[in-house]
């Protein structure tokens, strides 16, 4: 027997153990480094809401007495109109117009100047359905639309944003106030989270 193979017979267990998990260790080694490396999926992205009417928006409160520093609280009347009205998410085509007879609360701040409305007003789609809606907000150039929300009829739930101006006409003004104001602007409503009206 020749010395190599000598040494080979007194290799223990143990020492031929370690040798074979020096090798396994080795191919399991490779075997990671061949393998492809796993694609992350990308993040789903959110869809943006899309509103089921967009609508033009046609308004006038009338405050009785005229809203002043002396009178900080009245009763306001008037209307609001929804025109021209079409369905980007397709919810409800058939609704194309819409005027709400109203009445509620104004109410005038005086630090800063600020007109605000609340209440509730009822009116008949163009399909002869009835439906209401609740208000409440600030009259701002510029501003969001006061808050409002449909409590009857189609589309029942819906939240509704937007963008108004609100003017002060001439014959709007007296020596006791301010009388009332005409909006303009657009409106959207929406079956949940609310989006950004303007995007439409």
């Amino acid at each position: 027997m020749t010395f190599s193979a000598k040494a080979k017979a007194k290799m223990s267990p143990l020492s031929r153990l370690g040798r074979g998990s020096v090798l396994a260790a080795a191919l399991l080694a490779g075997t990671a480094l061949s393998a492809p490396t796993a694609q992350a999926e990308p993040a789903a992205v959110r869809a943006a809401p899309v509103p089921d009417l967009v609508c033009r928006l046609d308004a006038e409160v009338n405050f009785s007495p005229p809203l002043s520093v002396r009178v900080k609280e009245t009763e306001v009347t008037g209307h609001i109109g929804y025109l021209d009205c079409r369905s980007p998410s397709g919810a409800a085509p058939e609704l194309t117009d819409i005027v709400f007879g109203v009445d509620g609360t104004g109410r005038f701040g005086v630090f800063p100047p600020t007109f605000s409305v609340e209440g509730n007003g009822v009116g008949t789609w163009n399909t002869g359905e009835v439906g209401s809606l609740y208000f409440k907000g600030d009259l701002k150039q510029g501003s969001p639309v006061p808050d409002r929300t449909v409590t009857s009829g189609p589309l029942a739930g819906d939240g509704i944003n937007g963008l108004q101006i609100p003017t002060t006409r001439f014959d709007k003004i007296t020596p006791d106030g301010v009388v009332g104001f005409d909006v303009i602007g657009q409106v959207c409503f929406w079956p949940g989270e609310k989006g950004r009206c303007t995007a439409f």
